[in-house]
């Protein structure tokens, strides 16, 4: 955003100041000194966190270890390296940060069948067209995937980081999955009224919550709030966002499920949930999302100026 000149125009005094905390937030990663660091796993052959090792817990850091969610994770890292080498390509170590990423993309989504050292697309099932956050334990009721718009995140952070680091080949692939993924969400996640995949019983909530192989359960694996349920199909909100939750059926979600939930009644502004619905809505209503998020408890992942200048993005 400080580099967008729609916004700041020739000033590069907001970028200045933004590039030495971009680069501060990147350094415990590219030096992997994290409390738990990044190991290279040599019997499944990928990237995990240390903790499941560390704390002798299969399910610590949401079972990273065990390699659930690994998309979920790796792809906020990916996709704030894309900005990094565009907004601040003289930065400390970024040669580093870029091999670096390039494991993260090989363990997800590595094109590669002969590759010794990663399997070909870990997380993605190009049949089904989405990732699987389960990893390599046994579930009774199949894989599953919760969060569409982490799944999503992944493939348009590995497409932008293709892009800003000229691996040609990495952004199309990226691209290609990112159409393929988006096609899925919106077929079996993102319901609208004119879905036919799934049985009006379900397509009336909008979205399935947990999609497991073989149930789909309303709820989420950390609460059975509705508002958790549905935003947790929203996060992260970036550019493509709007490609993905079409304007429809944001307004039939808004309108069937979300503006008669208590958070949204009651105008709890104090509730930072209540920042992801409205943001959701600035695709229908930008005038009202901009004059909510200018004011309220905002969620952990997002800040107020990315809130309002994502919202301003849907006029």
């Amino acid at each position: 955003m400080a580099s967008d000149r729609a916004v700041v125009g020739t000033d590069l005094t907001l970028l200045k100041r933004c590039q030495p905390k971009l680069a501060a937030v990147l350094a415990p990663f590219i030096k992997n000194s994290f409390a738990h660091r990044l190991v290279y796993d040599t019997v499944y052959k990928g990237i995990v966190t240390s903790q499941g090792f560390d704390d002798a817990d299969t399910y610590a850091d949401f079972g990273n270890t065990i390699y659930n969610d690994h998309h979920y994770h790796f792809g906020y890292w990916v996709a704030a390296a894309a900005i990094a080498n565009v907004v601040h390509p003289q930065m400390p170590g970024l040669a580093t940060l870029n091999q670096r990423i390039t494991f993260l993309i090989r363990d997800v989504a590595n094109a590669d069948a002969h590759d010794p050292s990663f399997p070909a697309f870990r997380m993605f099932d190009w049949f089904k067209g989405h990732s699987y956050s389960h990893g390599v334990t046994a579930a009774s009721d199949g894989k599953d995937l919760e969060s569409t718009s982490e799944d999503v995140n992944f493939y348009y952070a590995m497409a932008l980081f293709g892009e800003a680091t000229g691996d040609v080949p990495l952004a199309h692939l990226g691209r290609l999955m990112l159409s393929v993924n988006v096609h899925s969400v919106q077929t079996y996640f993102l319901m609208d009224s004119a879905n036919k995949v799934h049985p009006p019983s379900i397509v009336v909530n909008h979205v399935p919550g947990i999609y497991f192989d073989n149930k789909v359960s309303y709820t989420t694996w950390f609460s059975d709030a509705r508002q958790s349920i549905h935003m947790i199909q929203m996060l992260p909100v970036t550019p493509v966002t709007e490609f993905v939750r079409t304007k429809r059926f944001v307004q039939e979600e808004w309108t069937d499920i979300l503006t008669h939930l208590p958070i949204v009644k009651n105008d709890n502004w104090n509730d930072p949930a209540l920042s992801l619905l409205y943001l959701n809505y600035a695709a229908v209503d930008p005038d009202l999302a901009m004059k909510k998020l200018q004011y309220m408890a905002l969620d952990d992942g997002l800040s107020r100026s990315w809130a309002l200048y994502m919202a301003a993005s849907r006029y």
